[in-house]
């Protein structure tokens, strides 16, 4: 894979992570435990999904990627 294709999909599969944790904050609003519960592990997953399957492979093969190196 071009690096350059990688740093893009790094950044957008970072703001995908943003937008999902606004979603946890609505999710905090549901009033019923049952789906809220079942939403927070929706949300949790995908974020799961996104570090593990797409940025982490992506990571490993070009290191000065990581979007959490300067932190």
């Amino acid at each position: 894979m071009d690096k350059e294709i990688a740093s893009s999909l790094i950044s957008l599969a970072v703001d995908m992570d943003k937008t999902i944790v606004s979603m946890f904050s609505e999710v905090e609003k549901v009033t019923d435990s049952e789906t809220k519960q079942r939403l927070k592990k929706a949300f949790g997953d995908l974020m799961g999904y996104i570090a593990r399957d797409i940025i982490f492979p992506l990571v490993d093969r070009y290191p000065d990627l990581d979007p959490d190196r300067d932190r």
